[in-house]
């Protein structure tokens, strides 16, 4: 399978999350997990991570349920763990890969990531019927757009995504910031151009950056909160991750 086919499969996986929740949490976990397969790279890294995905269903005290994606063995949603790693230090390795890279854009990526996760996962459930959510409505459609509709004016793009992620995540400082150093940019190799969601001042693409991530050691202070959280977990997060990211880029055109 190419990746030109097996993105649009990763895509439907990861939106079936809020679409498709009717589905239930064994066979959305298994189409995700399916779709990162076909998606990514072959690689050792890549089927464990598939192997330690799953998702999982939450449930508040008023009796609402949701669907995310979390850590198998941890049982742990991935967007808590990015939230958890937001605002702490560079890692080394991605500092060396990108000496230009701020802090700011390394927490805006972070938070992005996580507020994606987020929005991926489903609507609040009750009675087995979703509760209307507009701004999380809004928000999945903009990420989605930027891979469906690749000739639109990346400026618009941009747009559309930033509006919907500060209506999604509320208009927070830290919100506000990751939305200002938030772009879409155009690139272009031998097999076309392609757009993807990208650091405003230097381009760089957020699933090469998180890409970079990967192998770093878990954040000291990420442990205070998780203490059980080992390597290949915080691994498992920055992969999966990554490959979401990449999969909301368009195939070349």
């Amino acid at each position: 399978m190419t990746q030109q086919t097996a993105r649009p499969r990763f895509k439907f996986a990861l939106f079936g999350l809020g679409d498709r929740w009717e589905s239930g949490a064994e066979q959305l976990g298994a189409e995700v997990a399916a779709g990162l397969l076909a998606f990514g790279p072959e690689t050792a890294a890549l089927a464990a991570a598939a192997g330690q995905l799953a998702v999982s269903v939450e449930e508040d005290a008023f009796g609402r349920r949701n669907f995310g994606l979390c850590l198998r063995d941890y049982d742990v949603r991935l967007a808590e763990i990015v939230w958890l790693a937001d605002g702490r230090d560079v890692p080394e390795q991605v500092k060396q890969q990108w000496p230009n890279l701020t802090q700011q854009e390394w927490d805006c990526a972070l938070r992005v990531a996580k507020l994606v996760l987020s929005a991926l996962g489903s609507p609040s459930i009750q009675n087995d019927k979703a509760l209307p959510n507009p701004a999380r409505a809004r928000f999945r459609a903009a990420l989605s757009a930027v891979g469906d509709r690749p000739g639109t004016a990346p400026e618009e793009l941009a747009r559309n995504v930033t509006g919907g992620l500060l209506a999604f995540g509320s208009e927070t400082p830290d919100n506000l910031a990751a939305a200002e150093q938030l772009d879409v940019s155009v690139e272009q190799d031998e097999n076309g151009w392609n757009v993807g969601l990208c650091m405003r001042r230097s381009g760089l693409r957020l699933s090469r950056l998180l890409r970079s991530a990967v192998g770093s050691p878990v954040p000291q202070q990420m442990l205070e909160d998780l203490p059980d959280l080992v390597q290949e977990d915080w691994d498992t997060v920055l992969t999966v991750t990554t490959a979401i990211l990449a999969a909301l880029e368009s195939d070349p055109v």
